[in-house]
Parts: C-alpha cells; sequence; structure tokens
C-alpha cells in the first residue's frame, strides 16, 4: 500500500507504523522494529493494538477504530516496556475514502533541566550563524553572485526553521503553549512556493496559481508544509508521465468553529494517466493529522489528480492568531 513511501518513512527517528482499512499491520519503520524488537514480516496481517502490551492495546483499538470510521486524526499516549510514548494516528485517505491509518510515536522524554541545557547550547551556534549568513547575504548582492546569494538565502530559510524550532523549545520547557496552537499564513506560504518552484529551469509543466491575496490563518506547521509542497510538485514533474499542467490552489470555507483552510494541488493530464502517489503523501498526512486536518486524493480521468488539504482555521472571535 505504500510502496516507495517506505523510502522515506524508514529514515524518520521516530516510530512508526502503517495499516490497511481493517487495521492491520502492513509496514513497521525501522526505528519501530528496533524500539519494539519485531519486524515488518513478523508483523504484517497482525491487528495494530497487537504490537502492543497491556493498557496500550486498548489505547491503539480503539484510536484505529476512530481515525478508520471517522478519517480524523486522534492523539493517544501508551507506555510500552516501561516507556511513555505520545502517539499520533492519522487517516491516509483516497478518493473521499479512508484507506489506512498510520501511527507516529514520539517517546516522551524525562529530565527537564537536561533539555534545559540543550536548548541554551543550541541557542548560542544559532545567533552565530544568524550572524554570518546575515553578513554573507550582505557580500552576495550583485549578479555575478547569484548563484552563491541564492545558497545562502536558502541557508537562512533553513536557520529560521531551526530557530523556529529552539523557540518552541524553549517555550515547551517554560510551560508555554505547544506545537497544537502553531499558525501559518496560507497565502504567503503558497506564494513562496509557487516561486521558487517556476524558478527552476526548463520546467516541463505550467503551474497556474489560485491564490487570494489574503487569507485567514490556519494551524500547522507552515515551515514545513513549505519543504513537503515543494517536494511533491517536484515528485509530479518526475513522475511518467509528468503532468501537462498543475494548479496550485487555496481557498477558506466555513464560519467560526468550522472555519478551515483548503490547499489543493490539480495535475492535468493530456490522456488522463497518472502515476502511483508520491512519498510526501504519508508525511503531508502527519502534518496535517498534528493540527487536527485532513489529506483527502481523488482521480478521475478526465479531470486528473486533486491532493487536497484541509487545514483547521482559528475561530474568527476565539483571539487567535
Amino acid at each position: 500500500m505504500i510502496g516507495a513511501e517506505q523510502s522515506l518513512l524508514s529514515f524518520m527517528d521516530a516510530p512508526v507504523v502503517v495499516g490497511d482499512p481493517d487495521g492491520a499491520a502492513v509496514y513497521v519503520n525501522p526505528a519501530f522494529e528496533a524500539r519494539f524488537d519485531v519486524t515488518t514480516d513478523s508483523t504484517e496481517g497482525m491487528p495494530l493494538s497487537e504490537l502492543f502490551e497491556g493498557g496500550g492495546r486498548e489505547a491503539v483499538l480503539r484510536s484505529v477504530a476512530q481515525v478508520l470510521t471517522h478519517a480524523e486524526s486522534v492523539r493517544f499516549r501508551v507506555r510500552e516496556r516501561g516507556v511513555g510514548f505520545a502517539a499520533v494516528a492519522s487517516p491516509i485517505v483516497a478518493q473521499d475514502a479512508c484507506v489506512g491509518v498510520v501511527i507516529l510515536l514520539k517517546e516522551e522524554v524525562e529530565g527537564g533541566e537536561r533539555l534545559m541545557a540543550i536548548h541554551r547550547e543550541i541557542a548560542d551556534p544559532v545567533d552565530e550563524l544568524q550572524g554570518l549568513l546575515d553578513a554573507l547575504l550582505e557580500q552576495t548582492g550583485g549578479r555575478r553572485a547569484a548563484q552563491y546569494r541564492a545558497g545562502v538565502e536558502d541557508g537562512l530559510r533553513a536557520l529560521t526553521r531551526v530557530r523556529k524550532w529552539v523557540d518552541e523549545l524553549g517555550a515547551t520547557l517554560a510551560g508555554r503553549g505547544g506545537a497544537g496552537g502553531e499558525s501559518w499564513d496560507p497565502a504567503a506560504v503558497l506564494q513562496i512556493v509557487a516561486r521558487r518552484f517556476v524558478d527552476q529551469p526548463d520546467l516541463p509543466s505550467d503551474l497556474q496559481v489560485l491564490v487570494p491575496a489574503q487569507l485567514p490563518t490556519a494551524r500547522g506547521d507552515g515551515a514545513k508544509l513549505e519543504t513537503l509542497l515543494l517536494r511533491l510538485l517536484q515528485d509530479r514533474l518526475d513522475q511518467d508521465p509528468a503532468p501537462e499542467g498543475l494548479t496550485l490552489g487555496s481557498r477558506s470555507v466555513g464560519r467560526g468553529a468550522g472555519r478551515c483552510v483548503l490547499v489543493s494541488i490539480t495535475e492535468h493530464f493530456r490522456q488522463g494517466g497518472y502515476a502511483p502517489s508520491s512519498p510526501q503523501i504519508p508525511l503531508l498526512a502527519e502534518v496535517l493529522g498534528s493540527c487536527g486536518g485532513v489529506l483527502h486524493s481523488t482521480s478521475d480521468p478526465a479531470l486528473g489528480r486533486v491532493t487536497l488539504m484541509r487545514f483547521p482555521a482559528p475561530d474568527e472571535g476565539s483571539g487567535v492568531a
């Protein structure tokens, strides 16, 4: 069911298990194999709950049933062999149907003082790198230095992500908020994605951008989403056959607590053919699942393939930015 996605999931440090529509295991990544002393071959076909011990089985069974029934992400905790894990179970949706579930486990780390010391150690070199890259950017303003300037700008973007997570770690250790409260500007992020995508030489497909100048903020990790969207678009270009054109779109729907932001990628094909799913899809599902969103994928021989991401937006009257 996941095919090429295994290559990406295998590099994740966190344990991941993928289940089919019946809640049976079809894949566990190397981190899961090492942590739980199992293999994909030995677990294939087993109920996901049977991979865990004691009370964890009931928690997994209940969460998987909820995901497969309602196609909504569920957070829960399990304790395995004396170690606590915070888990997120997210749906895999295709053609308006839930076709599987992905469970990501993150070990709950103890020792706050040690983490705070690590936070301080990370923050210092981040500040030094920021100063160095800012200085280099000032020295790469001419056209002859365009390639170096682009590299410095990429480094600054990566450093922005590092600083974001350093700040997030500091806020979490101080007891203020967490990743669930993050928000991002969809209009700004999608325009950045479009600009970076069309800057590629010899672009084989046309990209049409249907994004309003302003959209409400949405919950989620905008920096990670920017990276994944760029990789997804590149995957679409590398497939055989490649699409004749791509449309990147977004709009807001709903009001109050039901308000959300929709982001879509539509692939247009001359003969209605399309290649298998991108390896980025499980990672996009994880990003959406962490903020309460849902990923849909539909295909039609005449219309092409649409990947639709639904991000919850803060209630207009909640005061959340």
